[in-house]
């Protein structure tokens, strides 16, 4: 099984894993802002970019997908999970201690779907909007009006016009599994690994994030009082895409480089 990994810079291990519907294009901000000072691994999950091959019928989980990464992971590293990514740095935190420096996690709940005394996205969840929107629209049109939401009241610069030049492809995306990695976040709970993981956990949130709802922060900061919740007054789930000077100077902090 090949994944595909993007490795720059010299020195301690950081892991990116994107959001779901993404690739490792996603999170080049973060490798080139983090490269100068780490040796930075920007992985495709399996069955997104180059590891469009790397998906298989067997994942039906968070877990599942998490364990197909882990040959292909440094051996020890700072995880960095935006949204569905923080899902697999979590998954693989709780179950392979030893592998996790640190976890952060960017726009990235232990549990998305609303549930009892969890306010958080409304059910039925992702996969049901997700389905009727690329119907109607299309792949490439679904995730372009995505992007103008986010962009919303902020100039369209060049990290915007980095977000549509990774439209160029997406005709190829397998829609199959993209809704199948969904449902897999529709149904992931993390809920208890999150209250029980030793490593140093740092969420960096937003207040206006629909996809991680600011309702639930008080919820997840119960489960485990010693995560530090950074909350950005600015910005939706692409925080270090609109507004990347707050984000970045969040997650330097977080990691002792200001």
């Amino acid at each position: 099984m090949n994944l595909f990994k993007e490795v720059t810079g010299k020195g301690k291990n950081v892991v990116l894993l994107h959001g779901w519907g993404c690739d490792h294009r996603h999170m080049q901000p973060i490798a080139e802002l983090l490269s100068k000072h780490y040796r930075v691994s920007n992985y495709d999950l399996p069955g997104r970019g180059g590891s469009s091959d790397a998906w298989h019928d067997d994942i039906e989980s968070i877990d599942d997908m998490a364990d197909c990464l882990l040959h292909a992971l440094p051996e020890n590293a700072v995880y960095i999970g935006w949204s569905f990514g923080g899902l697999l740095s979590l998954s693989i935190a709780s179950r392979y201690p030893e592998r996790v420096e640190r976890y952060i996690g960017i726009c990235s709940l232990p549990k998305f779907i609303e549930t009892d005394n969890w306010p958080a996205v409304a059910k039925p969840g992702f996969t049901a909007p997700f389905k009727a929107g690329l119907a109607e629209k299309g792949v490439k049109q679904f995730f372009q009006d995505y992007y103008d939401m986010e962009f919303e009241g902020v100039s369209k610069d060049a990290l915007y016009d980095h977000l549509v030049d990774a439209l160029d492809d997406a005709d190829n995306i397998d829609l199959d599994i993209l809704l199948q990695g969904t449902e897999i976040c529709d149904s992931a709970d993390l809920r208890k690994e999150f209250s029980s993981v030793d490593c140093p956990i740092d969420l960096i949130l937003t207040a206006n994030d629909h996809s991680a709802p600011a309702a639930v922060y008080d919820q997840v900061q119960a489960l485990n009082p010693t995560a530090n919740l950074h909350v950005m007054k600015v910005g939706q789930h692409l925080p270090f895409f609109t507004h990347p000077k707050e984000f970045n100077e969040i997650l330097l902090s977080v990691l002792n480089l200001r």
